[in-house]
């Protein structure tokens, strides 16, 4: 009993100790901003209409953003794109790094597509690669998304396995996982699926089919984030809707076509860029492999980006340029679908 009364008179002095320190910094405040005229300044702030006041707010909200992008991304960016428009990009001992060429020659591109016949197979493998992974790890994340929206019991471990590879698969994770054979299937790595497809399908589908069945554990893998976004915009749904239609007679075939899609399409958007931009630079992808860990087909060679010798970096710039716009390819081309899909629902 006499310990408890202890302790509650010294957390009775804690926060009096508290709220007096409070005061203090809040009447520092109070003069900083009376001879500042910040005061007057928000005197008058709080004058102005609504919609300039959202203006405000939205502009200051970005502009840590726009700082970083105007005096870090910029530069970089701009010295990328002089880079791979050079002939060469090299250091000069006590000169420092220097580009050569002229710009509108385009000697890496011209290079990458006319001389490097491996990178060019590459970057056509990448680009397959990736038009086919996104729309599958968009359409199974919405469709894992609306079954651990269902009313079941242990919903949220569910949710935290699904999101655990986001985690695990940064770094080099992911090339260890594959190096071990874990993102693949048994069946499909011994061939039984693709001999049983290949049977009853024509090559060029069964070769897609084959290649989606072979990085099931990796879409699965890649849902994480999709799955939390599509869940967030479940949850939002007013459940009177789906309420009212089953009065009316509607199936669960025609919820989902008719409400559930409609209502996910600016998600899907989201993720679709999100799951490109995402697969397209992990450490599996052909393009990031040949410019980081290999740039000849039998491994004998370092990255382009190391290899000053036969590369160096203004070729490595040109090549991540491509594979910049095979993302900008690959999302336009999902986004024109999905908008066109979408206008039976305007």
């Amino acid at each position: 009993m006499r310990k408890s009364l202890i302790i509650e008179n010294l957390l009775k002095q804690i926060e009096s100790i508290w709220l007096k320190i409070k005061k203090g910094i809040g009447t520092g405040f109070k003069f900083i901003f009376k001879y500042t005229g910040l005061t007057f300044l928000n005197k008058k702030f709080k004058k102005l209409p609504n919609r300039i006041k959202k203006t405000v707010y939205a502009l200051a909200f970005i502009s840590p953003w726009f700082i970083g992008m105007l005096y870090i991304s910029l530069p970089i960016l701009f010295k990328s794109i002089r880079m791979a428009l050079s002939d060469k990009y090299y250091f000069i001992n006590n000169v420092g790094w220097q580009i050569t060429g002229e710009w509108q020659n385009f000697t890496q591109f011209k290079r990458i597509f006319t001389e490097e016949p491996f990178h060019l197979k590459q970057i056509l493998s990448s680009f397959q690669d990736i038009s086919t992974v996104v729309p599958l790890v968009v359409i199974f994340a919405l469709l894992l998304a609306m079954m651990l929206n269902q009313k079941i019991k242990g919903r949220a471990i569910f949710r935290l396995i699904f999101f655990i590879p986001v985690i695990l698969l940064s770094g080099n994770m992911l090339a260890n996982f594959e190096r071990n054979a874990l993102l693949t299937v048994p069946a499909i790595a011994n061939g039984m699926i693709s001999r049983l497809l290949s049977e009853y399908l024509p090559v060029a589908l069964s070769d897609v089919i084959i290649g989606a069945f072979g990085k099931i554990v990796l879409i699965l893998w890649l849902s994480g984030v999709q799955i939390l976004i599509f869940l967030a915009g479940l949850q939002k749904m007013d459940k009177s809707i789906y309420e009212a239609a089953k009065i009316d007679g509607a199936s669960m075939w025609e919820l989902f076509w008719k409400i559930t899609l409609p209502a996910m399409i600016p998600l899907i958007y989201i993720n679709i860029i999100y799951t490109t931009i995402v697969y397209s630079n992990l450490s599996n992808n052909a393009l990031v492999r040949i410019i980081t860990i290999t740039s000849d087909e039998s491994g004998s060679l370092g990255g382009t980006l190391t290899d000053e010798v036969n590369y160096g970096r203004a070729y490595s710039a040109a090549l991540s340029w491509v594979l910049f716009f095979i993302e900008m390819i690959v999302i336009g081309f999902y986004t024109l679908i999905i908008r066109l899909a979408s206008k039976r629902y305007d």
